[in-house]
């Protein structure tokens, strides 16, 4: 997971002829050197933008260039020259050892969103015969597609970015741009924030976490979003119980049934299923339907077994069935009014029950406001009856005597009194709507009972007047009736026995995700992890001293293990370092983030750009010893690049006395050509 940048060719076409800029970068350390406005910014913008990066700047669609790559150059004469057409050319390698050039135009009569790929050494070896290449950029896509420059760039680093959480979408991938700071750091917002100036624009969740976890290579995210979708499967999966039993409910409910020991979410007790078992309505009593089944198959085989009898013969069994009917409905009907009447009664209560927790919920609201005002004032938190708790003034002047005032409770018991007076009310409530549900669905059976007893006794009273030669109806109706109940209770016994097998299969996926998420590990970061921000503190502490950090002790300072950012005693750093120490700090953050690269395994592509690091008037110490530590990079395999405009004499002078690489323009720079 290299890249290296091994030349850019800056172009401009103008009314006086071909203007243009080669920058060669070699390994280890480079120090480009431009005087303020003649071009130093020019040729890092250009490299952003060859790379299709500008929206690590801003969420604007328009080229970060300046003046001299888009509408008129100055000459070193002091002749302004117009721009006719202008474009850039990045070569860079991987490490596989790979090499491409990546040209893009500025000015152009082509789309400014089209990049052409070169696979070649383009520009340091002048290759013209080289198979090519377009891609686009800043469109949809980019970074998805096999035609999006980015998707292309991100397979020739090596990496693979991962799918990250948006607040406004399920997930998508953690963009090119939300890297890149982390070693690129760019003039007018790369200083503004430790460790980056990380766009947030994208709407990904903790971006800057997100970011660092792929650049250092942690483990922690990968946990992390592996638990959050264990936690969404297994919420998935209570759903789906929840919808079975819901279902069930309902089908039952309407058949004058209830469920018994069937529990209300999902659990790993495979016996609990076994266990649950369904109710029907008998009478005011509540029977298991397995027995309710028995008993209308013993009576269907009776009736079956018996001949129909004439109605004649049938009289006097009529005229007792009839009877007993009429006793049954009388009976059924005070019980059910005597429910209803129960029913209304507890409806009252239920409302009382929620007005009593809407009044708690009010108290509980003012009373954390109050302790809220006491907090924030620094008021005692410790009522007294005798004392204004305002002003501390004592009570004497009023119309009742000081000692029949008694203790007042302290906001904090208050607050713990009312919440456990909220629970037991609710409680209550959950206990009294589950009773209001079972009187409801008495309530239904017992209606529909009533109604086979009105259909029974007007089937009786006109057996009484038919003729007695007739086959008897009632015996007749009562077969099919005996017979019809069966199939009815079968059927239900039916439904709720597909949706056990429903529920047993939820069960399984419930124990497998359980297992799952047992077998993840306690701690949030992994043993690796927290070798590599060990480390990586190590050597913050060890370059924040080089570089004269001096607000505290740079053994004070230590990475976050919640943030991975700079923190001192577990407070991340604001605004308690001077402007100067703020920049020495991200000096050093980002050196560690490079060196760490050279001893741990991380995705860091070991490269390291400033664009004037020598921000708020560092010191020439700091600022020599920040040189002297990035020329190390040549020794582990690595490439810094340092734009500056500091004074030519004095960086020489701490040049000359390191291993690094000189490009100076002396003038503008962009030249003519030819």
């Amino acid at each position: 997971m290299t890249l290296r940048f091994r030349a850019l060719r800056l172009r401009a076409t103008t009314n006086d002829g071909l203007y243009g800029a080669d920058v060669t970068f070699g390994e280890g350390l480079t120090v480009l050197w431009a005087d303020n406005t003649k071009g130093k910014s020019t040729c890092m913008q250009g490299m952003l933008y060859a790379l299709g990066l500008e929206k690590m700047l801003s969420p604007r669609r328009e080229i970060p260039l300046p003046h001299a790559m888009t509408d008129y150059l100055h000459t070193d004469s002091g002749r302004r020259v117009e721009i006719v057409e202008s474009s850039v050319a990045l070569e860079i390698s991987n490490a596989a050892g790979q090499i491409i050039t990546v040209r893009r135009g500025v000015k152009s009569s082509t789309d400014f969103r089209l990049i052409t790929v070169d696979f070649g050494a383009a520009l340091s070896q002048d290759k013209t015969d080289l198979p090519t290449q377009n891609f686009f950029v800043l469109d949809g896509g980019a970074a998805q597609r096999e035609d999006g420059f980015h998707f292309f760039l991100e397979n020739f680093l090596g990496w693979k970015l991962p799918q990250v959480r948006r607040y406004d979408a399920p997930e998508t991938k953690l963009y090119l741009e939300t890297v890149f700071p982390l070693f690129w750091v760019e003039q007018k917002y790369g200083w503004s924030a430790i460790p980056a100036a990380i766009p947030t624009y994208m709407r990904i969740r903790e971006v800057h976490k997100r970011a660092l976890e792929f650049l250092l290579d942690l483990d922690v995210y990968a946990l992390e979003l592996q638990r959050e979708r264990l936690s969404e499967r297994i919420s998935a999966n209570s759903k789906d119980w929840s919808a079975v039993r819901d279902e069930l409910d309902r089908f039952i409910a309407r058949n004058g049934g209830r469920m018994i020991s069937l529990p209300d979410k999902p659990i790993a007790d495979a016996e609990a299923l076994e266990r649950a078992y369904l109710q029907v309505a008998d009478g005011i009593e509540w029977t298991s339907l397995s027995e309710m089944v028995q008993r209308f198959r013993r009576k269907a085989a009776d009736l079956r077994a018996e001949p129909i009898p004439d109605v004649e013969g049938q009289s006097y069994e009529v005229s007792r069935k009839l009877t007993q009917l009429s006793e049954r409905v009388d009976h059924l009907n005070a019980e059910r009014i005597t429910l209803h009447s129960q029913q209304q009664l507890k409806s009252a209560d239920v409302q009382a029950l929620r007005r009593r927790i809407d009044t708690l919920e009010d108290d509980l609201a003012k009373n954390l406001d109050v302790q809220k005002l006491q907090r924030y004032s620094g008021v005692a938190t410790v009522l007294t009856p005798d004392r204004c708790p305002t002003c501390e003034q004592a009570l004497v002047d009023t119309f009742l005597a000081q000692d029949a005032l008694s203790a007042v409770m302290p906001i904090a018991d208050n607050i713990a009194y009312i919440r456990s007076q909220k629970k037991m009310f609710e409680d209550i409530l959950t206990r009294e709507l589950k009773e209001d549900d079972e009187r409801r669905s008495q309530l239904a059976a017992m209606q529909r009972q009533l109604e086979e007893s009105y259909g029974e006794i007007r089937s009786l009273r006109a057996e009484l007047v038919a003729p007695g030669s007739n086959p008897s109806a009632v015996v007749i109706e009562e077969r099919i009736r005996a017979e019809s109940k069966v199939r009815d209770l079968e059927a239900l016994q039916s439904v709720f026995d597909d949706a056990i097998a429903r529920f047993g299969v939820i069960q399984k996926e419930y124990v497998a995700l359980l297992l799952e998420q047992g077998a993840l590990p306690d701690d949030k970061l992994s043993s690796n992890d927290k070798k590599k921000l060990n480390l990586l503190t190590k050597l913050l502490q060890d370059q924040a001293g080089q570089f004269g950090f001096s607000t505290f002790s740079p053994d004070e300072l230590s990475i976050s293990e919640d943030s991975y950012r700079p923190e001192k005693e577990g407070f991340e750093i604001g605004f308690e370092t001077s402007a100067s120490d703020a920049i020495r700090l991200k000096w050093a953050y980002q050196l560690a983030l490079l060196e760490l690269a050279s001893v741990e395994k991380t995705s860091h592509p070991e490269l390291l750009i400033f664009d004037e690091p020598r921000q708020q008037s560092s010191s020439k110490f700091s600022f020599e010893n920040l040189l002297r530590r990035a020329s190390g990079a040549r020794e582990r395999g690595q490439q810094v690049i340092f734009s500056t405009s500091e004074d030519l004499d004095s960086l020489r002078q701490i040049t000359r006395s390191i291993d690094c690489n000189e490009v100076i323009f002396k003038g503008y720079l962009l030249q003519k050509i030819g």
